[in-house]
């Protein structure tokens, strides 16, 4: 059992346990605590769900775990953000792959109009980008600032990702 978070003698807040052992990567403690009934949908504080947690961290095989618990694949943190969001930000191509074959939602925006096509071109991260393109990720979408996801890699001076977009039929 993991113990809560304490301090000065009291409970700050419980500490799930199925999120911490998705934290620490432990595959057979998060197939056992879901297969004993752990709510694969489960948040934080912040609103992170173990798919979350797992796509942020680029950890398939947890992604695989937690997927065979049917979680909602689309669920959003405190700021609007997906598991498809954080695995496309941190260029975590394969989990993009594996999150995108669970019918995760390519055009999702966050509170801030960004779409996972967007972050993963804010970031430089071309093969994630390539994936979501060809998966019907709308290149055309503008965040709450106007920009595209072309515009991003622009102004982030991510040359390889504006080449792929180019490639890609992507204009502004």
């Amino acid at each position: 059992m993991v113990p809560s978070t304490v301090a000065a003698g009291r409970e700050l807040y419980p500490v799930n346990e199925l999120l911490v052992a998705v934290q620490a990567g432990d595959l057979e403690t998060v197939a056992q605590l879901l297969a004993r009934g752990g709510n694969p949908n489960t948040v934080d504080k912040t609103g992170k769900t173990p798919l979350i947690y797992a796509a942020a961290a680029g950890n398939v095989d947890v992604i695989e775990i937690v997927m065979r618990f049917r979680p909602s694949v689309d669920d959003r943190d405190r700021v609007g953000n997906t598991a498809l969001f954080y695995a496309a930000i941190r260029g975590h191509s394969q989990a993009v792959a594996a999150l995108i074959t669970a019918r995760a939602d390519v055009n999702n925006e966050n509170s801030q109009g960004i779409t996972p096509l967007m972050a993963a071109a804010k970031g430089g991260h071309v093969e994630a980008v390539r994936m979501l393109l060809s998966r019907g990720a709308d290149a055309t979408r503008t965040d709450f600032t106007g920009r595209t996801a072309l515009a991003w890699a622009e102004w982030n001076r991510r040359r390889a990702v504006v080449r792929a977009l180019r490639r890609a039929g992507v204009r502004e």
